[in-house]
């Protein structure tokens, strides 16, 4: 039986979760906000208009906020690459998470522009079209994440570096993500600002982020050298 590589942990996959969960309690203020239905022109056009300062903080807070999910990804891939047999879903990980902080930031930056426009007393139809474009990208932003978390996490668990309670759930919950997404999409229901329970998934996320973070950052080299494999 082959022997299973030593994991080599690294704190870049912990501090980018935490960097990334910084928009809990820096950016949600500024963007929790939730916008009047498209029907009501004139409430869409008051809303944004009164939103523009907090739209533009969200949009800027972002573009440096997700950054930490990049940063989760590529320490997790920085990890996982030592094994050859996982080293493809390592990449697709990294690959689809840049993928949706890609998304997430030109939907905030869509939602900035309409505040900018709609302030400026730009024209309504053109803020409507800003808002349906940005609410549009926002349906893309989750299913590459659980497309990442589930690349990820089978990554984990066909390396048998990580613990069992790690990487099965993060593939469970990765694949619901996907499912709930693909579902909400269909439904035309978007998480972003959505109430929907389907959504709540992305808690599972989290936890599984930072306790992944946690896992690599406790093996990092000098850290407990010595420590047992996990079972």
């Amino acid at each position: 039986m082959a022997e299973v590589p030593h994991l080599i942990g690294n704190r870049l996959a912990l501090a980018g979760a935490i960097w990334y969960l910084l928009e809990i309690p820096i950016l949600f203020p500024f963007v929790s906000a939730t916008s009047p239905p498209v029907a009501k022109t004139s409430e869409l056009v008051a809303y944004y208009s009164a939103q523009k300062t907090n739209l533009l903080i969200g949009a800027a807070g972002a573009s440096i906020v997700l950054l930490g999910r990049i940063a989760f990804s590529a320490g997790a891939r920085a990890s996982l690459q030592r094994t050859a047999g996982v080293r493809a879903l390592a990449d697709l990980a990294l690959g689809a998470m840049v993928l949706s902080v890609v998304f997430e930031v030109a939907m905030t930056a869509l939602f900035a522009a309409a505040g900018r426009m709609a302030a400026g007393g730009g024209d309504p139809a053109g803020i409507v079209a800003l808002h349906y474009a940005a609410d549009t990208v926002g349906f893309a932003v989750f299913p590459a994440i659980a497309v990442a978390m589930v690349s990820t996490s089978l990554a984990q668990v066909l390396s048998g570096q990580f613990p069992r309670w790690l990487g099965w759930p993060g593939l469970v919950v990765g694949v619901f993500g996907i499912a709930s997404s693909v579902f909400l999409s269909a439904m035309a229901q978007n998480v972003v600002g959505g109430s929907s329970p389907l959504g709540s998934w992305m808690l599972g996320f989290w936890i599984w982020m930072v306790a992944t973070g946690v896992v690599l950052f406790r093996r990092t080299s000098g850290r407990h050298s010595s420590q047992p494999e996990f079972a």
